[in-house]
């Protein structure tokens, strides 16, 4: 698989972070100076004070689709409610040789994405 174990694996979980799902997913070219790919992300939380971001998983080796983690932080009190989020990820570093995969508590979805450069251009 690539993914690293080991020292990392036997560490005790937090308690305070768990993988949320997401209704929405979207691979766009940056715009701004520099470029290249942007992930975005988005759903529906239920805590209010709950910070949703995009994990990437750590490899060994280049996987075929690179999972991506939706995890979300829950603060101190844990505050019911609905509230809509959105995330964003750069993918510069974060692509597999196919992909890469959303992986949300629920549900996961994979995006083939062209090579970096390759996208968008004519040849």
């Amino acid at each position: 698989m690539g993914a690293l174990y080991g020292p990392f694996e036997s560490l005790p979980c937090a308690q305070t972070c768990r993988r949320v799902d997401f209704d929405w997913v979207e691979v766009r070219e940056a715009t701004r100076t520099g470029g290249g790919r942007l992930l975005l992300v988005s759903g529906i939380k239920p805590w209010v004070d709950l910070c949703v971001t995009l994990e990437p998983l750590a490899y060994r080796e280049m996987p075929d689709f690179w999972m991506i983690e939706l995890v979300g932080r829950l603060a101190a009190s844990g505050l019911p409610g609905l509230v809509d989020f959105s995330v964003a990820l750069p993918l510069d570093s974060v692509q597999g040789r196919l992909g890469i995969e959303i992986v949300g508590a629920t549900k996961s979805e994979q995006r083939v994405l062209k090579p970096p450069g390759a996208a968008g251009r004519g040849d």
